[in-house]
């Protein structure tokens, strides 16, 4: 049982296994904070196999102070407040992350509001649906303590939605906030489905497995 979240199955830790060994592990479901489930694994000739996984909220991340996630935060802001951001496309970013800081500037500073038309967001649900577009767009971003949204982003555009419901965008007819209508869409036909209706499976990547979530 792990009680670190690497950012895989490492192969590591499947090799050390016997066949029909057990792996206990916090994995990421999507390359942005907030999107883990404990997966329950077992060795089968060298390969994992997923037998169950478990969602859970989040642990308060040891930085509460700023309110921070524990990694893959790409641009933070310490002053006037405490915001940050982080992209799941990051390795298309320079070193001195620009798109990173750009996107969240885009979504501090003069960002168009507009509330949600459909009910209440119901977080799990919403969050799990979100990471299992496979979208390497995908961004989440701490606009204000405790209130932490999802959404969509490039060097040019972003949008989010709040969990509030509200929805800040650069533009209203910009592509990204088009990218959210659709993944909300799709979410309210799908019936906001629930966590647990989804199925997990292993993509092996050579130095390990990452966890993918369908439906």
């Amino acid at each position: 049982m792990a009680w670190c979240t690497p950012p895989m199955l490492p192969k590591a830790w499947v090799d050390q296994a016997v066949d029909g060994g057990l792996v206990v592990a916090r994995l990421p479901i999507a390359a942005v904070p907030n999107m883990t489930v404990v997966a329950k694994t077992r060795g089968s000739g060298g390969e994992p196999v997923v037998e169950e996984v478990f969602t859970i909220e989040a642990t308060s991340s040891p930085k509460t102070d700023l309110g921070l996630p524990g990694r893959w935060v790409d641009w933070e802001n310490r002053v006037p407040n405490p915001s940050w951001i982080s992209v799941a496309w990051r390795g298309e970013d320079d070193h001195l992350y620009t798109d990173a800081r750009t996107a969240l500037e885009r979504l501090l500073k003069d960002a168009r509001t507009e509330p949600y038309a459909g009910a209440e967001i119901g977080l799990p649900s919403w969050r799990t649906f979100a990471a299992t577009r496979g979208d390497h767009r995908l961004t989440m971003a701490g606009l204000s303590p405790d209130l932490w949204a999802i959404g969509h982003t490039t060097s040019t555009t972003a949008v989010v939605i709040k969990q509030a419901g509200t929805i800040l965008a650069d533009a209203p007819d910009s592509p990204s906030p088009t990218v959210l209508r659709d993944w909300l869409g799709q979410w309210e036909e799908a019936g906001r489905p629930a966590p647990a209706t989804y199925a997990p499976a292993l993509v092996c990547t050579g130095d390990g497995w990452d966890l993918r979530l369908s439906r």
